[in-house]
Parts: structure tokens; sequence; C-alpha cells
């Protein structure tokens, strides 16, 4: 049997070594685009500190009425809608629809709007506006 160079063993090594690198390379930089600044384009990782003063302000369980101005049939209406019922848990957040309504229903609004106007239409009283869109309510219908 005939042994194999003394220079083949090393420069299959380092040909192994160098293709690794080459590979790491291209997967670094197919991931850096979906790990940048797009990455969390719904802002779903801002929730909890939007959200953390409306949450201090509502009982420490029990339902609670949910509202925007995004319909849930959009993409963005439902992101904001599961990442608050991911942030406010274990709260039940539900449809402020619901028979007999909630007493508290918070309002999650993606622009600008007459929050007592919109409250005053739906049957629900302004208690506070956090800022950033975050809005609590009080249902009237007790």
């Amino acid at each position: 049997m005939r042994q194999s160079p003394s220079w083949q063993v090393p420069a299959a090594c380092a040909a192994v070594a160098l293709l690794s690198l080459w590979s790491i390379l291209g997967f670094y930089s197919a991931t850096e685009d979906m790990a940048g600044p797009n990455a969390d384009v719904y802002k779903i990782g801002e929730q909890p500190a939007r959200l953390q003063d409306l949450a201090g302000a509502l009982p420490a369980s029990g339902a609670i009425g949910y509202f925007s101005n995004v319909p849930l049939s959009q993409t963005l209406g439902e992101v904001l809608y599961l990442s608050a019922e991911y942030t406010l848990a274990p709260r039940l957040v539900t449809d402020q629809r619901l028979k007999p309504a909630p007493v508290w229903v918070i309002g999650d609004f993606s622009k600008p709007l007459d929050l007592v106007q919109f409250g005053n239409e739906r049957g629900l009283a302004l208690v506070k506006d956090f800022g950033n869109g975050a809005v609590l309510y009080r249902s009237r219908a007790r």
C-alpha cells in the first residue's frame, strides 16, 4: 500500500478550514440583513415598555377589553393585539365587544386621533392617555 505524500494531508486540512471560513462569512452576511435595523418592523420588542404604565393601572387579573384603530384583519392589527395579550398576561385581553362588556378597556392606537370621541362612540370613558398610543378606558355600561 502506497502512502500519500506528506504535504497532501496538511493541504486537505487547510482547504477544509478555508472552505469553512468562507461558509461562515457567507452565513454572516446573509443573516446580517435579517437581524439589522429592519428585523422588528412591527416594534414588538417595544410593547412591554410602551404598555408598562398602562399595565400598572389595571387590576392584576381578570378580563380586559381591547380596541384599536387598526383592524385585526390587517397584519399590524393582529401584531398589536397579540403583543398586548402577551405583555399584559396573566390578564385575559379580549375583544371589547363581549357581552357583558369588560370594565376596563385598553386602546392601542397606531396614529393620533380624538381619544375622547373614539371612546364615546363605543360607550367608553377615557381614564388616562399613557402616550405613544396606549390608552385606558372604562366601560360606561356598568
